[in-house]
């Protein structure tokens, strides 16, 4: 089965039986470009349930996504990858880049302009973390998904941010 199509109904898609194999996901390439944000955006729409779950992950998936456009290699003239996988209770959000010479910084001052999108990613992740660095590098963070349910609160106590 290809890797787009199907995440299974763990992760609440229709049309799907039975329990699906760990690790169910979806991938894409896209050009480091910010048009990009938008289709990549729609792709995920089109993919998941619509439900507050789908929300989240598509709020991580495009703030992660502008991350790399913006602040990375892949931004000029680069591409960037995403890689959306079924883990049962959470959905891993995943993008790899072209790499910086800095690494990604969470922004806590509410009236700075710019900066602020990973303290969102890390507000509705339960865990987060990057490798890499200069040459390439990979942005990850589990949203809880709960396809059909209302949002639930995840205690801060539980989160582990490695995004920063």
């Amino acid at each position: 089965m290809p890797a787009d199509s199907a995440v299974g109904t763990a992760c609440g898609l229709p049309g799907m039986t039975g329990q699906p194999a760990p690790g169910r996901r979806w991938r894409r390439i896209l050009p480091g470009e910010e048009r990009e944000i938008g289709k990549l955006r729609r792709w995920l729409a089109g993919l998941l349930p619509d439900c507050s779950a789908r929300d989240d992950v598509i709020s991580v998936a495009t703030e992660l996504s502008a991350n790399a456009v913006r602040h990375t290699a892949s931004g000029q003239g680069g591409c960037f990858g995403i890689e959306v996988t079924c883990h049962g209770p959470v959905i891993r959000v995943a993008v790899a880049d072209r790499g910086a010479a800095t690494e990604p910084r969470m922004i806590d001052d509410p009236l700075e302009e710019y900066g602020r999108g990973l303290m969102l990613v890390h507000g509705l992740a339960v865990r987060t973390g990057v490798r890499g660095g200069e040459h390439g590098r990979l942005v990850w963070a589990d949203v809880p998904w709960n396809a059909g349910l209302p949002a639930a609160p995840v205690s801060s106590p539980s989160r582990q941010a490695a995004v920063g």
